[in-house]
């Protein structure tokens, strides 16, 4: 089972109204694996812990369409879906996402993340 977060948190990095900042570009180069095809990293709520991980709901939501751990829990129902009833506003896909809190968009981990759009 794929435990997630219903909906996006208040400071999660994929809403346009998330504080800026608040990670550093660091971070975004690490995780831009989950966004790449076929990835099997998944991109965790920054507000879990390991000992309850969590999958981000923003990138459920906007960066995980061709992430092969998701893929495979929606297809075998071990992912619950999302509670998108607050229409939060989310960057379009990881790239956009990545280059607004603070990644260079030159940055070659970019180069393989893929959108919602691919």
């Amino acid at each position: 089972m794929l435990n997630a977060r219903k909906k996006p948190c208040a400071d999660c990095p994929w809403r346009r109204d998330a504080p800026l900042g608040h990670f550093p570009p660091e971070a975004f180069q690490r995780l831009a694996n989950s966004a790449h095809d076929m990835s099997r990293q998944i991109f965790q709520c920054h507000d879990t812990t390991n000992d309850v991980p969590l999958v981000c709901a923003g990138f459920l939501e906007r960066g995980a369409e061709h992430n092969l751990t998701v893929r495979l829990a929606r297809s075998r129902d071990e992912l619950m879906p999302m509670d998108r009833s607050g229409g939060e506003d989310l960057y379009a896909d990881y790239r956009e996402m990545a280059i607004a809190n603070g990644l260079d968009p030159e940055d070659p981990v970019l180069a393989a993340c893929r959108s919602q759009r691919d």
